[in-house]
């Protein structure tokens, strides 16, 4: 039996409703780096990270420990943490200036200046992306969201150091050897806390490692593009910071890519 003819258009409607509404949940995302298929594609809805880490067909070299997944909507948070570090630069600047602490003021107006330089990355950090692991870890496979991107560095050779040094440096990574130790081949400036770093792992993880004699942790071996922020003196700031500024500072650090432009 024939359909009516009413019938046969709601039936076309509604396809292509269900078409639309299909086309409007798609998303796009994309991969760049050591990938073979580099670029932006669509996903169906619900797709999530091991999808796209496959499609994208990372190099077999590539730097897992140091790949990175961008994320338009973690920028606001991190513009607001820039603009926060950036801000209580200035005023650590201004006060040591006003009370004659020229050393820490020099430091702070050399540390402002590199540190607006660099870019918000929207990189979410402290993630596996792997894409053998995470085909099999539900736990690490998160969803994606529209605008996300996969970015796969080659490995590199070099950590990078810098906050309260007299310049920023890149030195040669050394295999096995403590956080402590690379600061020797960039002297840290009399405005720096002399008690503690900041390693920052290339996958953005960060942590706080006490350096002094008296509080000194045990070694902690960096990997291949890690970061050492070293911090200023806390007690030289307090009271002109929110006491949450060193923290802040190298947690903006952890957002930057492995091999980026603009590290020293």
């Amino acid at each position: 039996m024939r359909r009516p003819a009413w019938v046969m258009v709601a039936c076309a409607v509604a396809a292509l409703l269900a078409a639309s509404a299909s086309a409007e949940d798609a998303l796009r995302a994309s991969a760049s780096g050591e990938v073979r298929q580099a670029g932006s594609a669509v996903y169906s809805p619900g797709a999530r990270l091991a999808d796209l880490a496959l499609a994208a067909r990372v190099n077999p070299d590539a730097y897992m420990a140091g790949a990175a997944w961008l994320r338009p909507s973690l920028h606001e948070a991190q513009v607001r943490l820039k603009a926060g570090v950036v801000f209580e630069l200035g005023v650590i600047r201004m006060d040591a200036l006003t009370h004659g602490k020229e050393d820490l003021g020099v430091a702070a107006a050399a540390f402002h200046a590199w540190i607006t330089t660099l870019p918000v990355t929207g990189r979410r950090t402290s993630v596996v992306l792997d894409p053998d692991r995470l085909e099999v870890s539900a736990a690490d496979n998160w969803p994606i969201e529209e605008g996300d991107a996969l970015f796969y560095p080659r490995r590199p050779s070099t950590i990078r150091i810098v906050g309260a040094v007299g310049k920023p440096c890149s030195v040669p990574h050394v295999a096995l050897q403590d956080a402590r130790r690379y600061l020797v081949q960039c002297p840290a400036s009399v405005a720096a806390d002399p008690d503690m770093i900041f390693v920052i792992q290339p996958d953005g993880s960060v942590f706080p490692q006490n350096i002094a004699a008296w509080n000194r942790d045990p070694p902690r071996v960096l990997a291949p593009g890690a970061w050492i922020y070293v911090p200023f003196n806390r007690k030289a700031i307090a009271g002109v910071t929110d006491g949450q500024f060193n923290e802040d500072a190298a947690a903006f650090i952890s957002t930057q890519l492995v091999g980026a432009e603009g590290s020293p």
